[in-house]
C-alpha cells in the first residue's frame, strides 16, 4: 500500500510540477514587452527518497520530482558592462549638448553670426577713417559699436542662464539619485521578507531592483555587490551609498555668489562627492561616468572672464641678462603657471566657463584697445598713495608689495580674496597679490600698508585728441563702465588740469572692463562730437582713425594661454568657435561610439535575458505534455489500487 502510494505521490508531484513551469513560462508570455523584465526559468530536481523496507541497506525508491529554483537568466558580467558602459555615455553626452549649446549662443548654427557684428565695427571704423568728423560715419560707428556691445552681452547673459540651467539640473539628479537610492533599498527589504521565509523567489522585485540600479548608473559612477543574504549594497563614487541598513543621501551645498550647487556627503563630514579640480574626471583615471558630474563640468563651480586666462611672459620683454631682469622674470613665470594650472583645473575643462573667459578676453581687447587709441595714457611710479579732491585715497593700476608674511588678505572693497602662494605653507607662507587688491593683515591679524610703490595711469595731453565740440572735451571714451567714469579730474602741483585713472564705481567697488559691465559710453553716444578724433586745432586727427582702423591687424592675444604666437581679433574668434567645434565633434564621435557600446551590451542582455515567444512557446507544449503524462500516470495507478483493492476485498 505504501508503494501505492508513494507511487501517486510521484504522479502528484510530476503533475504539480509541470503547473509550476507551465505557469512561469505564461509569465515570461505574457511580459514579452515589458521593459527591464528577465526571462525567468524552472529548475527541476529529484524529490526525497524514502528507504525500501525501512532499512537504507535494502534499497530506496524515490517521490518523483520538484521544483529546485524559478531563476531570472541573467549575465552579471553583461549587467556591470551596460551599467559602466551607460555611466559613461552620460557623462559625454551631458557635456556634449552644453557644447552644443554654445555654438547656437554663437549664432554659428543658424547663419546669424557674432562675426558678422565684429566685421560691421570694423566696417563703420574702416568708413570713419576717411572722414573723422563726419556726422553719418561717427553715428555709424555708434551704431555698430551698440550693436557689438548689445550681442556681446547678450551672449554673455545667456551664458550666464545655461549654467544657471545646468545647475537646476544638478539639484535634479541630486534629488533623482536619492530617490533611486531610497528605491533600491525598499526592494532590498521587500525581497528580504518574501525570500526569507523559503517559499518563493522575489524574481519580479528582483527586476524592478535591477531597472532602478541600471537608471542610477547612469547618474552616477555605482559599484555594487550582494551580500551573502542577498542584499545589493551600492558605492557611488567609491562611498558607500546604499548599506545593508540605509541610505546615505547626497546633499549640496552653495559654492558661490551665483547660488552653483556642490554634491556633498552629509553623513560623511560634509565632504564634497566630486573633486573641485574639474580636470581629473577623465577615462585615464576611470572617473568619466554619470549625468550629475557630467552636468557639474560643463557648468563649472564659478564665473569667467578675462583675468582668468594666464599670458605667457616673454623672455623678450625683460632684461634677462641682468639679476634683476632675470628675477623678475622667474617671478612672472611662477606666477603665470600658478594661473595656468587653475585655469587647466577649473576653467578649461568647463563649456560655459571656457566660453565666457574666451569671450570675455576677446571684447576686453577690443573695447581696451579701441579706448586707449581715443585716451591714450601715461603711467607714473610714486611712493606715496593719492587722494581726490574728497580725501578719498585713488585706486592705482598696480601696486608693488614688499615680501612680508601674511595669513589673510582682504581686498580694498574689504572682502577676503587669495593671494598667489609663493613660498612656505601656514603662517610661514609668503604671497604675491594681484595688483587691484592693496589692504591685507599679517599673521596676528594687524592691518598693513606694505606698499613699496604704486603706478597711477593718466591721460597724455600731449598724445590726445580733441572733440569737436565747444569744450574740446578730452578723455571721452567709446565704451564705458556701469556706473565708472573713466578718469577723475584733478590738478597736480602746479596747478594743471590733469585725468587720472579710474578703476572704482560709484559703489566703491572696482570696476573692470568686463561683460555685463561695459556699455557704449553714454557720453559719446548722446553727443558724438564729443568723441576725441580733432586736433586742438579743431582739424580732422586721421591719425587717430588710422590707429584704430590698424586694431584689426594688432596680434592682440592667443587662444591657447600657452602659446606665444598671437592673432587678431577676427582669428581670435575663429580659433575659439573652432576650437569649439573641433571639441563638439570630439564629443559627438566619443558618443556615438559609447552608444553603440551600450546598445551593444543591451543587445546581449535582451539575448540572454528577453523573452522569445518561439522558444516559450515549446516549452509551454513541453510542459503540457509533461502534465498530461503526469495525470495519466496518476489515472493508471488509480486503476491499479482500485482493482488490487477490490481483488483483495473479493
Amino acid at each position: 500500500m505504501a508503494n501505492g502510494m508513494g507511487s501517486l505521490y510521484i504522479g502528484v508531484s510530476g503533475l504539480q510540477s509541470a503547473q509550476t513551469a507551465l505557469n512561469t513560462t505564461a509569465h515570461n508570455l505574457s511580459n514579452v514587452n515589458s521593459t527591464g523584465y528577465t526571462r525567468q526559468q524552472t529548475s527541476f530536481g529529484t524529490a526525497i527518497y524514502l528507504p525500501v523496507g525501512g532499512s537504507s541497506i535494502s534499497g530506496q525508491y524515490g517521490l518523483g520530482v520538484k521544483i529546485e529554483d524559478i531563476r531570472r537568466v541573467r549575465n552579471e558580467f553583461v549587467d556591470e558592462a551596460y551599467r559602466s558602459s551607460n555611466g559613461r555615455l552620460s557623462f559625454y553626452k551631458s557635456q556634449s549638448e552644453a557644447v552644443e549649446e554654445v555654438e547656437e549662443l554663437f549664432g554659428e548654427l543658424q547663419g546669424v553670426t557674432y562675426q558678422d557684428c565684429m566685421k560691421n565695427l570694423k566696417e563703420a571704423i574702416n568708413e570713419l577713417n576717411k572722414n573723422p568728423t563726419s556726422t553719418t560715419a561717427r553715428t555709424s560707428v555708434i551704431q555698430q559699436a551698440t550693436a557689438f556691445m548689445t550681442r556681446s552681452n547678450t551672449i554673455y547673459q545667456q551664458l550666464n542662464s545655461y549654467q544657471t540651467t545646468l545647475n537646476t539640473q544638478v539639484r535634479t539628479l541630486v534629488d533623482k539619485i536619492n530617490s533611486l537610492g531610497d528605491q533600491i533599498q525598499e526592494l532590498n527589504e521587500k525581497i528580504m521578507d518574501i525570500e526569507g521565509a523559503g517559499v518563493e523567489s522575489a524574481n519580479d522585485l528582483k527586476d524592478q531592483r535591477d531597472n532602478a540600479l541600471d537608471e542610477l548608473s547612469e547618474y552616477i559612477k555605482v559599484d555594487y555587490y550582494y551580500t551573502s543574504e542577498g542584499k545589493l549594497v551600492v558605492n557611488a563614487e567609491g562611498t558607500p551609498f546604499v548599506t545593508e541598513g540605509l541610505v546615505n543621501h547626497i546633499s549640496t551645498r552653495i559654492s558661490s555668489e551665483r547660488g552653483l550647487l556642490v554634491p556633498i556627503w552629509p553623513a560623511y563630514d560634509n565632504v564634497d562627492v566630486f573633486s573641485q579640480d574639474l580636470s581629473k574626471a577623465n577615462n585615464y583615471n576611470d572617473t568619466d561616468s554619470g549625468k550629475l558630474k557630467g552636468v557639474i563640468i560643463a557648468r563649472g563651480n564659478g564665473e569667467a572672464n578675462y583675468t582668468d586666462v594666464p599670458i605667457k611672459p616673454n623672455a623678450a620683454d625683460y632684461d634677462v641678462n641682468t639679476p634683476a631682469g632675470e628675477a623678475a622674470y622667474n617671478q612672472a613665470m611662477r606666477d603665470y603657471q600658478t594661473k595656468q594650472d587653475y585655469y587647466d583645473k577649473y576653467i578649461e575643462p568647463s563649456a560655459i566657463l571656457s566660453a565666457m573667459a574666451g569671450l570675455d578676453k576677446l571684447v576686453n581687447g577690443m573695447v581696451e584697445d579701441i579706448n586707449n587709441v581715443l585716451c591714450p595714457e601715461i603711467t607714473q611710479e610714486t611712493t606715496n598713495a593719492l587722494y581726490d579732491s574728497e580725501g578719498n585715497e585713488l585706486t592705482a593700476v598696480n601696486y608693488q608689495y614688499n615680501s612680508s608674511t601674511h595669513s589673510v588678505l582682504y581686498n580694498h572693497q574689504g572682502k577676503q580674496v587669495d593671494g598667489i602662494l609663493v613660498s612656505g605653507q601656514g603662517t610661514d607662507a609668503i604671497y604675491r597679490y594681484d595688483s587691484s587688491e592693496k589692504l591685507y593683515v599679517d599673521v596676528n591679524g594687524q592691518q598693513e600698508e606694505p606698499v613699496d610703490k604704486y603706478t597711477y595711469a593718466y591721460l597724455d595731453m600731449n598724445k590726445t585728441s580733441y572733440g569737436m565740440d565747444d569744450d574740446k572735451t578730452v578723455g571721452c571714451e567709446l565704451f564705458s563702465r556701469s556706473e565708472t567714469e573713466r578718469y577723475v579730474k584733478t590738478t597736480d602741483a602746479n596747478g594743471n588740469n590733469i585725468y587720472l585713472r579710474n578703476n572704482i564705481n560709484k559703489r566703491g567697488d572696482l570696476s573692470l572692463y568686463t561683460l555685463g559691465n561695459i556699455s557704449v559710453n553714454p557720453t559719446a553716444s548722446q553727443n558724438i562730437d564729443k568723441i576725441p578724433l580733432s586736433t586742438k586745432q579743431g582739424k580732422e586727427d586721421f591719425s587717430k582713425t588710422q590707429e584704430l582702423v590698424d586694431l584689426w591687424d594688432k596680434k592682440f592675444a592667443t587662444l591657447n594661454p600657452e602659446a606665444y604666437a598671437k592673432t587678431n581679433y577676427e582669428d581670435f574668434y575663429s580659433d575659439f568657435v573652432g576650437e569649439f567645434a573641433m571639441i563638439g565633434q570630439v564629443l559627438d564621435n566619443y558618443t556615438s561610439n559609447q552608444d553603440k557600446m551600450v546598445t551593444g551590451y543591451d543587445d546581449q542582455r535582451l539575448q540572454v535575458s528577453g523573452v522569445a515567444t518561439d522558444e516559450e512557446l515549446e516549452k509551454m507544449i513541453k510542459y503540457q505534455q509533461a502534465y498530461n503524462a503526469a495525470s495519466r500516470y496518476i489515472n493508471i495507478i488509480d486503476e491499479v489500487m482500485d482493482r488490487t483493492i477490490n481483488a483483495l476485498g473479493g
